[in-house]
């Protein structure tokens, strides 16, 4: 080789050793950073595991909702050497089609979810056919140990990754408090890409758990009682309200028919619903007594005067109302207790129509009651400047109008409580950790002059004693309130095929402890309130002075106390 070509070749190899150099010095020091993240997303993965979930109680102690410890399955498809196999012996042990399993494992990213929410148990017995593909991941399952079990109130939750998303009722509306802070886990590869470690970086806080009003005993007898009466005159849906004029809170929230809320898909979305609170129907008759305290406070009915109701009905602005109403000339105590529409219409005609209006208002109709609920309904109440003549007598009639059964409660328990307006409570407090959400002043405005909120409430008591009501009394606790029969407004018409049932009313009548509101939709063999929502509302009376420990007017008071204050286990033969 001559002498020239020798340098040549020693120039260039020492030009290509400068050269790399070079580079390896630019990777070194100027482009190290990236490198090194390059080969930490390579080799090491973060993970974001969801704590568990909060719990959800009843007052008297029952769980409605929890959540267990559970296992989710990552495999690795570039380290798995034989899917086929892997997916045959797995797929028995996972409850899946073998044929299913392969095709989530031959396809999508490197790393797939072969299952979640899977016991340690069956998760261990999957990770021993493929220790070097297969990773567990911490996870959780929701239960609902009371089932069926006010399941249109607590909701239901679906799945984001590894993550449980309330969907509905509370489990929706409160999924933040409930879901808690996530935990962060470090998964480490080896130079091969198989996983080696999984290190917790930081601990995540579990969810806050809720305590709710609801009496879960209570609940089950009223879902119970509506079921019933449901399928008896086979009605779209039914509703009942049971809430304590003094506090606000809801004893009871039942909404039929149900769902179970580990299988929502099974049911109808309409079952989903929580109809006492985001349905608005029209309240017929059961608005009357609002607007006779309107026509009292407007002192627009003279004292001791009669209205003739004798007619069948009354003619406003060219229209024929109809009167169902047994024939009579009333007070304006026997118009109530009679549900005379000619009456009613006669004395809305007197009220200023802004009074009226304001009235209603005032009851909390037209706006929603703040409860704490996805989609509560406001219910609609239109401003007086966009009434027609007929529409006084309309409202009085509660037709031109429309309230949830939650609203109506609300109204009545201002009656009951002498005047007050109570604002609803569903949920008594979530605790965990440092974070306490309790609820607000449950006393709002004051609506009703204490004498007025009397004199309405003797007038619902002759409705329960000699009016529409008669069926709704419960025997040893006087019972008020007021039927109502409304025919229910379809696709903006009203005809004589869709009605409602609906009874609003509270017990005792002289020293209130529940107020009860039942509302039945659309009922098909039965439409009359008298004879469909009041023997509800007597059934579920009935219940609600039991659990609530109510001495019954006509009890022998001597052997109640003396029962009260016998040791448990004590007692005499029969």
């Amino acid at each position: 080789m001559s002498r020239r070509r020798l340098l040549s070749v020693a120039v260039a190899l020492l030009l290509a050793a400068l050269a790399v150099t070079a580079r390896a010095v630019v990777v070194m020091g100027a482009e190290h950073g990236r490198y090194a993240r390059m080969a930490r997303r390579q080799q090491q993965q973060t993970l974001t595991v969801p704590s568990l979930r909060g719990e959800i109680r009843s007052r008297d102690g029952y769980l409605l909702a929890t959540s267990v410890d559970r296992v989710a399955i990552q495999v690795d498809r570039r380290a798995l050497s034989y899917p086929r196999l892997f997916a045959r012996a797995a797929a028995p042990l996972l409850g899946r089609s073998p044929d299913a399993l392969l095709r989530r494992l031959e396809s999508g990213p490197r790393m797939v979810w072969a299952a979640q929410q899977v016991d340690p148990a069956t998760a261990a017995a999957v990770r021993r056919l493929a220790p070097s593909a297969v990773v567990l991941v911490p996870d959780s399952s929701r239960l609902y140990p009371m089932g069926r079990l006010a399941a249109p109130v607590i909701g239901f939750t679906g799945r984001e990754e590894l993550r449980t998303v309330g969907r509905s009722g509370l489990e929706h509306y409160y999924d933040t408090i409930l879901a808690g802070t996530s935990s962060r886990y470090l998964a480490v590869r080896d130079a091969v890409q198989r996983r080696i470690l999984l290190r917790k970086l930081s601990e995540g806080r579990a969810g806050c758990d809720l305590r709710l009003t609801l009496d879960a005993r209570l609940q089950a007898a009223c879902e119970e009682i509506l079921s019933d009466m449901l399928h008896r005159v086979d009605a779209r849906s039914a509703s009942a309200v049971v809430l304590d004029p003094a506090t606000g809170g809801i004893l009871a929230l039942a909404s039929v028919p149900g769902f179970d809320p580990s299988a929502p898909g099974d049911a109808d979305r309409y079952a989903w619903r929580c109809h006492p609170i985001q349905d608005a129907f029209e309240p017929g008759s059961t608005l009357k007594p609002l607007a006779v305290s309107a026509a009292l406070a407007a002192d627009v009915i003279r004292p001791g005067e009669r209205f003739d109701c004798t007619h069948h009905g009354i003619e406003i602005g060219g229209h024929w109302i109809r009167d169902h109403a047994r024939p009579g000339v009333y007070t304006i105590d026997g118009v109530v207790a009679q549900s005379s529409n000619a009456a009613m219409a006669e004395i809305a005609g007197r009220i200023p129509p802004h009074f009226l209006w304001r009235a209603l208002d005032g009851f909390g109709l037209g706006h929603r009651t703040g409860i704490g609920f996805p989609a509560e309904a406001a219910g609609t109440l239109h401003r007086p400047e966009s009434w027609s003549r007929l529409s006084p007598s309309g409202v009085a009639m509660g037709q031109e109008l429309t309230a949830t059964p939650l609203q109506m409660a609300v109204a009545y328990a201002a009656l009951a409580n002498g005047g007050w307006l109570v604002r609803p409570r569903l949920v008594i407090a979530a605790d965990g950790g440092s974070v306490r959400a309790a609820a607000g002043p449950a006393r709002g405005a004051r609506i009703l002059d204490a004498r007025l909120a009397r004199r309405v409430c003797s007038m619902l008591r002759r409705v329960v004693e000699e009016g529409t009501g008669v069926q709704a009394d419960v025997p040893g606790y006087p019972s008020c309130g007021k039927t109502g029969t409304a025919q229910h407004a379809v696709a903006g018409h009203f005809d004589d095929a869709h009605h409602l049932a609906w009874f609003a009313g509270f017990l005792p009548w002289d020293a209130p402890r529940a107020v009860i509101v039942v509302s039945f939709e659309e009922p098909r063999k039965d439409y009359w309130a008298s004879s469909v929502a009041a023997p509800t509302f007597r059934r579920i009376g009935a219940v609600t002075m039991r659990l609530l420990h109510v001495v019954p007017e006509d009890a022998d008071l001597p052997a109640v106390i003396a029962r009260a204050a016998a040791p448990a286990g004590s007692g005499g033969g029969a």
